[in-house]
């Protein structure tokens, strides 16, 4: 099994089968950068990159930006050829000496949002028999996308009070655990893309916070669908798990219905083996398995071009609600979504947290 020399990143779920990509600053170094997450450190690739011999091959122009987008914009093989050097220069003791000069403490790091969502659909993860037929989604707002870290200002909208819609501060702010996934490259305009080719255009993971405000949802339970309820805030992790690095966490999904589409039909079916977890003021208070959901995340990336829609680099789509329950939060509740996930041999991974603090309406 592939070790690291990084001090603890073997016994870390932030390992070297792991390596998210994120983007952060220090104190010291206020320009935001590309970084790679190996136990309680991130390696910085823009420094990595500026003591190799190549700067100015794409993947190496890429990983200069402030962001991840055109580092998804390259494609899968990109994508594979970057973690296979980022494994090798964090395993390989010969490199130790200059690769140990490229590494941030954790704890000195300032986290920033991973890239610019540039599309953004809520998919509903679990459905009744009789809506089995094909994944159901709306669309949401990429402006209104925060990382973790960032404060939640209470939402105002209207919602019935004695009957009457008024205008006020949500009674029913609450929490939709979600896992997001992150797109790259680009498809064509007009041609749909098999559940197959799931691989070749999802870069990676995040965990999303979708909240939602319940008694708003009350007044757009018919006609255009969720807006004021919805479109106030999704927080996503700051950290983006590859793809690659939940290999060792697929698993069977559960059986499709019979009168499913041919569209929606997949050579190799499943899921990931992500157990979800929720805390309010550091208390548990729910957690799901990601795995039991009736619609697998290839099925969902399907369904978004099944009627020609393109995909291209920096959409999200979330799963869908993978915890269920119902808080009435309050001002000053701090909510944290974890989750972990199989990694090879025995081994833990973790997906990036989210961590958000309510503060009251401003209205």
């Amino acid at each position: 099994m592939t070790t690291c020399w990084v001090p603890g990143a073997d016994e870390s779920p932030y390992n070297i089968h792991n390596l998210p990509f994120g983007v952060f600053s220090t104190a010291d170094e206020t320009l935001p950068r590309i970084g790679v997450r190996i136990g309680d450190q991130i390696l910085d690739m823009h420094k990595a990159v500026l003591s190799g011999d190549c700067q100015t091959c794409a993947a190496c122009t890429a990983l200069r930006d402030p962001a991840l987008n055109r580092l998804l914009s390259l494609g899968k093989p990109a994508w594979k050829q970057v973690r296979a050097q980022v494994q090798e220069a964090l395993s390989e003791p010969s490199l130790q000496d200059v690769a140990s000069m490229w590494l941030t403490p954790i704890g000195e790091a300032i986290m920033h949002a991973p890239l610019l969502v540039t599309d953004y659909v809520d998919f509903t993860m679990r459905a009744k028999d009789s809506d089995r037929v094909y994944p159901r989604a709306s669309n949401g707002r990429p402006s209104t996308l925060v990382p973790s870290g960032m404060d939640l200002v209470r939402p105002a909208g209207h919602r019935l009070d004695g009957g009457q819609a008024v205008f006020g501060p949500t009674r029913a702010l609450d929490i939709e655990a979600e896992v997001g996934f992150i797109v790259g490259g680009e498809s064509e305009l007009g041609r749909p893309v098999s559940p197959d080719e799931f691989e070749d255009y999802v870069f990676g993971a995040v965990l999303l916070n979708d909240w939602t405000a319940r008694d708003f949802q009350d007044l757009e339970t018919d006609g255009l669908g969720p807006v004021a309820s919805k479109s106030f805030a999704t927080s996503m992790s700051a950290w983006v798990t590859p793809i690659e690095s939940l290999n060792a966490a697929r698993t069977a999904a559960p059986e499709p219905a019979a009168d499913m589409a041919s569209y929606l039909k997949e050579s190799d079916r499943y899921g990931f083996d992500l157990h979800l977890n929720i805390e309010v003021n550091g208390v548990a208070v729910a957690g799901a398995d990601f795995a039991e959901a009736c619609w697998t995340p290839a099925q969902q990336l399907a369904q978004l071009t099944a009627g020609g829609a393109l995909l291209r680099s920096g959409l999200m789509y979330g799963s869908g609600e993978a915890v269920t329950g119902r808080w009435n939060l309050e001002n000053g509740d701090v909510v944290k979504v974890t989750a972990t996930a199989p990694g090879p041999r025995g081994t833990t991974i973790a997906l990036g947290e989210v961590e958000t603090r309510v503060l009251p309406s401003i209205t």
